[in-house]
């Protein structure tokens, strides 16, 4: 060592000086903690019996050849190799080579670099790169599913296949009973635990802290948690983690602190994937029970429509014929009775029943295709198509939107014939656009007339609703329904000039 100088001990690395002949005649003392050699025993040890290559090989040849042919002086070369260390255990390394000249003979400083904890860190990451790759391809799988146990037997899958934990098990939690229920549940699991407990309220247990908490626990030697539910358990660690309000997986080991950090991060995102796939099943299930329902409604709609086309409007077309009759009859004879005058009234109230049930049924909640249609130019229209005495229209500026135009139509009429009928012959109405952006583009309807009764507004849309004695209570509920077709709101409010004020919002403008 005197040879050298006292810099190699100022260097961070394990440091060889290897001669021409492949014999180390110097190290400092950092290469203890890499080979596990004092430096002076490693004096006069030739460097294959040190360093070899990944395939088992000695790695004296390419150290010598680097001493007979170094290269220019400024360069130096790196080779991945293996270290022997004292004890026998072998360790990767990175092997720098610099050759230098003293006294006319050439010699390598060779710096030996423990690259276990890199390679470790690069393991490491692949792995966590690969799990992630793998959650990835698991939830587009995952998200393909209909139903819940489906779901859940995919969750304990991937948690046996790709975290590489075989016992795992899913509890769904029972409503009725207020229980945990185990659903699904890997081999392993069925080995290990054979029969799964059900977890409530009644008796403690971490499974059940968890659910009720909502946070996932972890749990490293579960002898030491008194929450446990089976104190003879076989599971010495444990993961639970909650999947929302529909229950939690459990994911155990044989061993204590079986879980990396890796596995706990991959396992709470997969909880929350398994969660969020619940969360679509029994949205997809209530929108399927929803639209078995409407499907149902719709047939007795339609069912109805039939009904009152047929066997309603047939009879009341015979007594209507028949009163007509009666009454020439009569009138042949003499003045006919006040009382037909009655009988007349009735029967138009029953057609004017017949006619808005038929318009309702038929109408429903779907509607046709679009159109672009010009409100000033339909309000005009069904002015026309309606009787309206003596009262006054006013279109208080235009709007350009899409809808169905014969839908509309049948809300704007309604509303027209409402406030004549409420408001009297002379009533004024006022359609325009609504100034405001709140709530989206829109229009409004308004009259002048008493307005609607504050103890009826809530139920102002329901069907049979009117404050009329003759009334027949569907014209509004119609005009709801073309709105809610449409996608719209429809809002009940007070118009300046005292009278009903409605306002659709949510309309698709279109532009000139």
């Amino acid at each position: 060592m005197e040879r050298f100088p006292d810099a190699l001990e100022g260097v961070p690395d394990a440091v060889l000086i290897v001669d021409g002949d492949g014999v180390v005649r110097a190290a400092n003392s950092r290469v203890e903690a890499v080979l596990g050699h004092a430096p002076e025993e490693l004096e006069g040890t030739r460097v294959e019996r040190l360093l070899r290559d990944r395939t088992g090989g000695s790695a004296g040849a390419a150290l010598s050849g680097h001493v007979a042919d170094p290269g220019p002086r400024s360069m130096a070369t790196s080779l991945d190799l293996t270290a022997r260390r004292a004890d026998g255990s072998d360790v990767p390394v990175t092997v720098s080579l610099g050759p230098f000249e003293r006294d006319g003979e050439t010699s390598l400083v060779v710096t030996v670099v423990d690259v276990r904890e890199v390679r470790a860190r690069q393991a490491e990451l692949h792995r966590r790169t690969r799990t992630l790759e793998a959650l990835h391809e698991a939830t587009q799988d995952l998200l393909k599913t209909t139903g819940r146990e489906v779901a859940a037997r995919a969750a304990v899958e991937y948690v046996e296949e790709v975290l590489g934990h075989p016992i795992a098990a899913v509890w769904l939690y029972d409503e009725d009973r207020n229980v945990l229920d185990p659903l699904v549940w890997t081999d392993a699991a069925d080995r290990v635990v054979g029969d799964h407990p059900v977890f409530s309220a009644d008796e403690p247990s971490i499974s059940w802290q968890v659910f009720e908490s909502g946070e996932p626990e972890y749990v490293a030697d579960t002898r030491t948690d008194p929450d446990r539910h089976n104190p003879d358990s076989p599971i010495r660690s444990e993961l639970v983690l909650p999947l929302g309000r529909y229950g939690i997986i459990n994911v155990g080991a044989t061993e204590p602190e079986a879980f990396a950090d890796s596995d706990l991060a991959a396992a709470r995102i997969w909880a929350a994937t398994v969660t969020m796939v619940f969360v679509r099943i029994e949205r997809e299930r209530q929108l399927r029970t929803r639209e078995e329902e409407i499907a149902r409604e719709r047939d007795r709609l339609e069912e109805f429509a039939s009904l009152v086309s047929h066997d309603l409007r047939n009879p009341l077309n015979v007594a209507a014929g028949n009163l007509e009759l009666a009454r020439r009859r009569l009138d042949a004879d003499g003045e006919a009775p006040p009382e037909l005058d009655a009988v007349a009234r009735s029967l138009d109230r029953m057609e004017a029943l017949v006619e808005d049930m038929l318009a309702l049924a038929k109408g429903g909640t779907a509607i046709d295709e679009t159109e672009a249609v010009s409100l000033s130019a339909l309000a005009e229209e069904c002015w026309a198509s309606v009787d309206t005495a003596d009262a006054e229209l006013t279109v208080a500026g235009d709007l350009a939107f899409r809808a169905d135009r014969s839908r509309l139509q049948q809300a704007l009429e309604n509303l027209f014939a409402n406030a004549v009928t409420h408001g009297g012959p002379d009533v004024r109405i006022e359609v325009g656009a609504l100034a405001d952006a709140a709530g989206g583009a829109g229009f409004y309807v308004a009259d002048d007339g008493p307005g609607i009764p504050d103890d009826v507004r809530d139920e102002a849309f329901r069907a049979g609703v009117s404050t009329d004695p003759d009334g027949t209570g569907f014209g509004l509920k119609t005009v709801s329904e073309v709105a809610d077709a449409h996608g719209w709101s429809v809002q009940l409010g007070d118009a300046t000039a005292g009278g009903a004020r409605f306002e659709f919002r949510g309309v698709e403008t279109v532009n000139d």
